[in-house]
């Protein structure tokens, strides 16, 4: 009793009070509220009166409160589906158990409240490299910060309120702290990926085979994409012809049944939409959208001798973009 306590203190008699600790708990996981009480005798003295209410409202996942019945329904109804298409994805059942409380937290990329059941497997060190995106030179010559504060917020100054700093996104942590994806997110991670590699390689070779006269990687308008795409700080706009999906296909045809509906009538093709005769005579059906594309990254001579591509964004000694969390990566000078 003579000893003085120096925890006894503002935030040590927050947590004596029911109503702030029960929404402290609301955005702790077991793991994190365990360690909270492990901070000192006070801390622990103020939250164990309230544990069995506590432990009940810690952060939960958001598949905690789907019917196993129903997210097994819906997982082999993907899998049949995937067979069906032939289309890359998933073929076995998946996750239907009970969810996991001690380790719940947010995806990296899309915020999702997941817990270590509901997260992607974790990926081979190996492949952590084709995560890295080049970035053009307007977004490797903006400030830092503008690159950790999410799109919506965006303006002309920077915002000097106080609640700046609770909604910005930290650098890339996917090394250090590990990959925390939710299944929908980390789903097609390989596949940008190598996409991504064989763009490098097939660019690298296009450029060799014409002689190298004004087909570089970072020349035209088939260049290497900058990392952030649609959210270049240089985006430009671009047509591009692709191949009508299913949902496309049938916005068509109701179109041109409404035309047959007033009186009107549609045939061939027209400027948006062209019929291109294909390989042993099938009939593909595109249509020209105006998209919003990145600006065109820069390519050094010694990766164009060497083939030695992203050889700065993995040394750190450049700045680069992260499509796994979709976060930055500072360089050296950053």
């Amino acid at each position: 009793d003579a000893r003085p306590n120096p925890n006894i203190n503002g935030f040590s008699a927050s947590l004596g009070c029911y109503p702030i600790a029960s929404q402290l708990a609301r955005h702790l996981d077991l793991n994190t509220l365990h360690n909270l009480s492990l901070t000192c005798r006070q801390f622990r003295a103020n939250l164990l009166q309230f544990r069995s209410q506590l432990v009940k409202q810690t952060l939960h996942c958001a598949n905690e409160d789907v019917q196993i019945g129903s997210r097994l329904a819906e997982r082999l109804r993907e899998s049949h589906q995937t067979w069906q298409t032939g289309q890359a994805g998933r073929i076995t059942s998946g996750k239907v158990g009970h969810c996991a409380r001690d380790m719940v937290g947010e995806c990296r990329k899309c915020g999702k409240v997941v817990c270590r059941n509901c997260i992607m497997k974790l990926p081979p060190r190996n492949t952590f490299n084709g995560r890295l995106r080049r970035l053009c030179k307007t977004c490797t010559r903006v400030p830092l910060w503008y690159h950790t504060r999410l799109r919506d917020s965006w303006s002309g100054n920077r915002p000097a309120t106080f609640t700046e700093s609770a909604y910005a996104r930290g650098p890339c942590t996917c090394v250090d702290a590990g990959v925390w994806l939710c299944n929908t997110c980390g789903q097609s991670l390989r596949a940008d990926d190598l996409a991504y590699t064989r763009g490098w390689l097939w660019r690298t070779r296009y450029s060799n085979y014409l002689g190298g006269l004004g087909t570089g990687i970072g020349e035209g308008n088939e260049g290497v994409e900058c990392g952030l795409g649609e959210q270049c700080f240089a985006v430009r706009d671009v047509v591009q012809e692709i191949e009508c999906d299913a949902d496309e296909l049938a916005a068509l045809e109701c179109e041109a049944k409404q035309a047959g509906l007033e009186g009107r009538e549609w045939r061939g093709a027209s400027y948006l939409f062209q019929e291109i005769e294909g390989i042993g005579g099938a009939v593909k059906k595109k249509v020209k959208k105006r998209v919003r594309l990145g600006a065109v990254v820069k390519e050094y001579e010694d990766e164009r001798e060497h083939s030695d591509h992203l050889r700065r964004e993995r040394d750190g000694s450049a700045r680069c973009w992260c499509c796994w969390c979709a976060r930055v990566l500072p360089g050296r000078k950053d």
